[in-house]
């Protein structure tokens, strides 16, 4: 059935705890719209879908306004959250063409159906820019906030509505149930001017609002079209000021129930000023917490987490960068709902998805391969956020056992997508990059009640997708437990989550692939550690056998000219022919790069071969794979180096350089020159993280790099190229 495909955010009407014993409330409200300068909203569309979002009006055209990162106006706009624990805290420095502000959110109730919560935007007077370019703009500036109830799909009608107070000298906007118009909960704004935050009347800061009736997902995130706006000159701060307002449409009702709210609010520039949004679930709730919460108090008690769950010194030099690169992190989780697009025609039920984002510039929306790097800190941080995200991922799952590699759900997500993108194809894996954090909770956490609960849970779900790569991603010949990609794209393998590296040499192109046999090793060793707490001995028997075979076929790969593995290639017309086996006369890859390096980052290779000495020379010489900046994606001498795409051929990849750590510091530590070249390496990336420019993302640059960098702007040529800071 469909629900049972869905994870326990689609099934019910109320989030209910899984199949592990967790509360979902307590990631129920967040900042899960990475792509927007600020929202808050809830990642369960069928229970109260409210969402509030921040808009900058643009000082250049007043009739325009700016709410998503990707609009920012140049290379020194950044969007960059300081500190988070990724449930109940997030506070991010925006900077936005002559513009500093302070967003935060804090959530005081998060244990059950009772939520509260306060969000703050603050103009930061003091961090603003002042110099000339700025000089000539208006004495004031205004911010929008927008509050809306969203349906996410046909199939569930918009339950709650928005009302306004008729004195708007206080604004308040009722969230109400359509079936119970005295069940409502409470936005209410407060607004402070000056250094001691002295509250101030909205009429003196130029209010004015906008309603309408649509409350609907698919076109609420293109507000820049939806808000009407007329030039007025009113008295603000008790001086007259032309301005640009929000019209409220002529002919409509305040009071009738609205889809979305907007408010706007003006303020001076040389004065701070905030905005404080606070929300409550039930208005009827006698209770309030005390919005007047001790921000230093709370940052700190989450630093001491962060300093106790990732072992670092407050003391450290770079602690900063650390703090906030893990915040910046969690501050890119994303919540998205809907249908996905198939290649082959059709689409899927709409599911949900809960999961890290690549990019809040550029990929606000989950991908597989990268989740796995995202979740092996989201485990280190919060054990329990890691197994919702990682449930989220499963519940996305098809019955034959295929994981969508890229999902694009909303409608919002699916706006930043070409189509062609947008459609997967049924064939195409992604590396099982879940198997780190999963491997990481059994190692770390198993002891603990809920989470050995989690992973019985997960174990057959493991065991389903390890299938699907089995008989899908199996190689065909006549001989078993041989793996290929099986999503080629013209000459590249997007499915390997190394894309344009090369896997051809004129007409020959990589049937067997390196890369693909070492993760299928990876993911059977998993699931023997696994099956041996949470499936039976038959199971345990039959994975062994298979990891036997598959371990078999590892020295077919290596070349003998020069003890590596390698791809091995075919005629393009052996592709997928099913009688073609290579024999004795096997023509390997002549390119060397980082996926020469798989069977080392897992531990593959023998301490005492001849391999391990040749994958460490060829890791080790700056004429291959070594850089002052870490491992290069491909090696200098391909000729293909830096070339086409230039996505991996030879821009330096986090992720992968991560990888290459972890096998050299968890397989060979015995081993010398392994040791050296660690050391080496890890000083090398980190450097290379510490010193590039003033990026704010969780894990990359655009569509480029998989790193977490501080804003250190240094005036540097780029490590690369123009466009890659990776």
């Amino acid at each position: 059935p469909e629900e049972a495909r869905g994870n326990v955010w689609d099934i019910a009407k109320k989030p209910q705890k899984g199949h592990f014993e967790r509360d979902l409330y307590k990631y129920l409200w967040g900042s899960f719209k990475p792509e927007r300068i600020f929202s808050v909203n809830q990642i369960h569309p069928r229970n109260t879908p409210l969402e509030v979002s921040l808009l900058i009006q643009d000082p250049h055209n007043t009739r325009q306004v700016r709410y998503n990162v990707r609009q920012r106006t140049s290379d020194l706009d950044s969007f960059v959250y300081n500190v988070s624990d990724g449930h109940s805290y997030w506070r991010q420095t925006v900077r936005e063409d002559c513009l500093a502000l302070s967003t935060t959110l804090k959530r005081f109730n998060f244990s059950g159906e009772y939520q509260t919560w306060s969000a703050s935007v603050k103009y930061l007077k003091d961090k603003s820019n002042t110099d000339q370019r700025c000089a000539g703009w208006a004495k004031f500036r205004s911010l929008i906030i927008t509050s809306a109830v969203l349906q996410y799909d046909e199939r569930t009608p918009v339950d709650h509505h928005l009302k306004i107070t008729e004195n708007m000298t206080e604004p308040v906007i009722s969230v109400c149930d359509n079936n119970n118009n005295a069940k409502c909960g409470k936005l209410s704004f407060v607004l402070k001017k000056g250094a001691n935050g002295e509250k101030i009347d909205p009429a003196t800061a130029g209010f004015s609002y906008t309603t309408r009736t649509s409350g609907s997902e698919s076109n609420n995130w293109q507000l820049g079209s939806l808000l009407p706006f007329e030039d007025v000159t009113a008295p603000i701060y008790g001086e007259n000021f032309t301005k640009t307002h929000l019209m409220y449409p002529y002919g409509s009702n305040p009071q009738a129930n609205q889809g979305l709210v907007a408010f706007q609010f003006y303020f001076p520039r040389d004065d701070d000023f905030e905005i404080e949004i606070r929300y409550v679930s039930n208005a009827e709730q006698t209770a309030t917490p005390n919005w007047e919460y001790d921000k230093e108090a709370t940052e700190k008690e989450i630093r001491a987490g962060f300093m106790k769950n990732f072992q670092v010194s407050e003391n450290n030099a770079d602690f900063e960068c650390a703090e906030a690169s893990l915040a910046s992190l969690l501050g890119g989780l994303a919540y998205n709902y809907g249908p996905l697009v198939y290649s082959r025609g059709g689409m899927s039920p709409p599911l949900a998805l809960f999961s890290g984002t690549p990019s809040r510039y550029g990929f606000h929306w989950g991908f597989l391969w990268d989740e796995g790097f995202q979740s092996a800190l989201f485990c280190q941080h919060d054990a329990d956020l890691c197994m919702s995200i990682i449930d989220s991922w499963f519940g996305t799952m098809e019955s034959d056992g295929w994981i969508p590699r890229e999902q694009t759900r909303s409608q919002e997500a699916k706006h930043s997508v070409p189509p062609q993108f947008q459609a997967q194809s049924r064939d195409e894996a992604n590396p099982p990059t879940l198997l780190l954090p999963l491997n990481f909770l059994l190692r770390h956490h198993s002891g603990r009640p809920d989470v050995s609960v989690f992973l019985a849970g997960i174990y057959p779900k493991l065991l389903t997708w390890f299938a699907w790569f089995d008989d899908v991603q199996r190689a065909q010949a006549p001989s078993d437990g041989y793996y290929q990609w099986k999503s080629l794209r013209g000459n590249e393998f997007f499915g390997s989550g190394l894309d344009d590296y090369p896997r051809h040499d004129g007409n020959l192109i990589a049937k067997y692939h390196i890369d693909l046999q070492i993760w299928m090793l990876f993911f059977v060793d998993s699931l023997v550690s696994m099956a041996q707490v949470y499936g039976n001995g038959a199971q345990a028997e039959t994975l062994r056998h298979r990891r036997e075979l598959i371990a078999s076929r590892l020295n077919d790969f290596v070349d003998p000219s020069d003890n590596l593995y390698k791809d091995i290639l075919v005629l393009r017309q052996h592709l997928n022919d099913e009688n073609f086996l290579f024999g004795d006369h096997k023509t390997f890859s002549p390119h060397l790069g980082i996926v020469n390096m798989f069977p080392l980052m897992f531990g593959y290779i023998k301490s005492d071969s001849p391999a391990l000495s040749a994958t460490l020379k060829l890791l080790g010489d700056e004429n291959y794979l070594w850089s002052q900046f870490g491992t290069r994606s491909l090696s200098k001498s391909v000729t293909s180096n830096l070339s086409g795409e230039d996505y991996w051929r030879g821009a330096i990849l986090i992720n992968v350089n991560f990888l290459v750590l972890r096998g050299l510091k968890l397989y060979y530590s015995n081993n010398t020159e392994a040791t050296r070249l660690y050391n080496a390496l890890r000083s090398n990336v980190i450097s290379t993280v510490l010193s590039l420019i003033h990026i704010s993302e969780p894990t990359r640059l655009l569509s480029i790099s998989y790193a977490v960098f501080c804003l250190k702007k240094k005036n540097q040529p780029p490590l690369i190229s123009s466009r890659k800071t990776s």
